[in-house]
């Protein structure tokens, strides 16, 4: 597609104004603005539809929209210099379109450690699988983005880039794995890529280039919502040593809008000890200045809000052997990747702070530290329902590190904080995870735990809707009395009408029994939904969802036939929001 294909939905007033704008932005200010634009967007435009010639695919699959912004940034850059290219999620892509295609960028994340993104796990089996076309020349090139201390590091783009080539593609430039402080390597090999690409017009300018449609809020992770903590409450008995708490966040801006299955990512601080901890095993003061995301600001600041002050990194180990000179560190970097990563997993950065002391500027330390990730979490509440709050179910995360207790950083930062305390976030789309559009469509609900937030959600939307929409709960947790949540609510939905049929699965007290075994019970009742038309939500725990999809699908295929499964998730009728 030409920049000029499509007309501008501008006025004239307000089309001389976006000039004015982009005119008097520099080169960073026009990069960043394109990847904001273009993050924000709620979904690909369906009129950019594949066409013939030398259009550029960039094909993208992500979870957290990393990918997604990094795409219709390259896109742009793209029509800027006169190469014709689109941007499209992979989830929508049939395979037999890359067929048809000269030239396929793939920018990809890889989930958890080594899954490839849900939305586009149909495209990843379909190219995998021994049914898939040959690509004989189409040229390709891939960016794939991970987190290194995963053992499977960028996994997904590797095997997709080796895929491509083994079906006779060929590689334009070699493929770019990045870490979570992707940016600066991203940006540059997007470079490099331009240079491979066929420009097929004239450069357009930039002041000339069509923006991405914009959207009604303008909150995104590099402008986040800042806003008030009003409740928040344990769900949990005070026993429990992973309790599960209920927040409730002020919402006044109309701007800011998210649908039941959306997320928001949190932005959560370091703790004050931990950041103190730092300071004083490196003997910093935290009133130096730094730059953090060409910010300047104090240290102190830069270690508690931007800084991963919890998993080290290659480039911080790479980094610390080189200040301290430790025989120890500079043995591990020169054994290579794997070593590596089997190093790390065994220290925190504390750790090595405090056994291989060293004593760096205050830059230097903040420029090697891992950049702090903001968290997902499900919005419990519809806006339909209560439109000037965000409620949050939020389960405390811990894990054992080394002998010692650790305790997962925005979790803590949540559960810790108190009515008035302050907390930054933005919303966070999820399109695969919403009700059906037919409102006479069953859906059967499976949730572990915290997995229950977004079934909250659907069901306010439900009565706020006056909506009739057959529902199944199946829900677990630990104990009746302490941890059924929001069990008052749920008990109202089945009153209203709203919940047809709820079954719970309490582990205290049904030692053994799986969160499946109320469906495989009621495999016909179940196959009667399905045969409805039901869709299916699986949320909660990763490990054990994927346990009970496996046997669920074990006995619809065992009864109805095999691939009757698979053919649930082609329909689109398999919603999956597992962490």
């Amino acid at each position: 597609m030409t920049a000029h294909a499509l007309a501008h939905p501008f006025s004239a007033p307000h089309w001389k104004q976006i000039h004015q704008l982009l005119d008097g932005l520099d080169d960073r200010q026009a990069f960043w603005l394109s990847g904001y634009l273009a993050a924000r967007a709620p979904a690909d435009n369906p009129t950019l539809t594949p066409s013939a010639g030398n259009l550029v695919l960039i094909g993208f699959g992500t979870e957290t929209d990393n990918c997604r912004a990094l795409a219709h940034r390259l896109a742009e850059q793209c029509r800027a210099v006169g190469i014709d290219a689109q941007a499209q999620d992979l989830g929508q892509v049939r395979l037999r379109q890359l067929a048809k295609r000269e030239y396929l960028v793939i920018i990809t994340a890889t989930h958890g450690d080594g899954d490839p993104p849900e939305p586009i796990v149909d495209f990843y089996q379909a190219l995998m699988g021994e049914q898939a076309p040959t690509l004989e020349g189409i040229k390709f090139a891939v960016l794939a983005l991970g987190d290194s201390s995963y053992e499977r590091f960028c996994v997904t783009g590797q095997e997709i880039d080796a895929r491509l080539e083994a079906l006779g593609g060929q590689r334009l430039i070699d493929r770019q794995d990045c870490d979570v402080d992707f940016q600066n390597p991203a940006k540059n090999w997007m470079a490099r890529l331009l240079e491979s690409l066929p420009k097929s017009r004239q450069a357009t300018p930039a002041s000339a280039t069509p923006a991405a449609p914009a959207v009604a809020d303008g909150y995104s992770k590099a402008r986040p919502l800042t806003t008030e903590v009003l409740v928040n409450q344990n769900l949990s008995g005070a026993h429990r040593q992973a309790p599960i708490h209920h927040l409730e966040l002020a919402l006044d801006d109309p701007a800011f809008t998210v649908a039941p299955g959306d997320a928001v990512g949190i932005l959560a601080d370091n703790p004050p000890r931990q950041v103190a901890a730092v300071l004083d095993a490196l003997e910093l003061s935290g009133e130096e200045p730094v730059t953090v995301q060409e910010q300047a600001l104090p240290l102190v600041q830069a270690l508690r809000q931007y800084c991963d002050l919890t998993i080290p990194g290659s480039a911080f180990l790479k980094s610390w052997a080189e200040l301290t000179g430790d025989a120890t560190l500079t043995t591990v970097v020169e054994a290579g990747t794997a070593e590596q990563r089997a190093f790390l997993k065994r220290h925190q950065v504390l750790d090595l702070l405090r056994r291989y002391p060293a004593h760096p500027d205050a830059q230097t330390l903040v420029d090697t530290l891992r950049p702090l990730q903001p968290r997902l979490y499900d919005v419990a509440n519809s806006l339909a329902a209560i439109d000037d709050e965000l409620h949050l179910t939020v389960k405390r995360f811990q894990y054992d590190f080394e002998g010692r207790r650790e305790t997962g950083v925005a979790s803590r930062y949540l559960l810790d904080l108190q009515p008035g305390d302050s907390v930054r976030l933005y919303p966070h789309a999820n399109t695969r995870f919403r009700l059906p559009d037919d409102a006479n469509l069953p859906v059967i609900l499976i949730a572990e735990g915290t997995g229950i937030a977004p079934y909250r959600a659907f069901f306010q939307a439900l009565a706020a809707e006056s909506r009739a929409t057959p529902c199944w709960l199946v829900f677990a947790e630990h104990h009746f009395e302490d941890d059924f949540l929001y069990q008052l609510e749920l008990q109202q939905a089945r009153t209203d009408g709203h919940l047809e049929r709820i079954d719970t699965v309490f582990q205290d007290q049904h030692p053994g029994r799986a969160l499946a075994d109320p469906l495989l019970e009621q495999s016909d009742e179940l196959l009667r939904w399905l045969d409805r038309g039901a869709h299916l939500y699986l949320c909660g725990d990763k490990a054990r969802l994927t346990e009970v999809e496996k046997a669920l699908q074990e006995r619809v295929d065992g009864q109805l036939g095999q691939g009757h499964w698979k053919q649930l998730s082609k329909a689109k009728r398999l919603h999956r929001n597992l962490y």
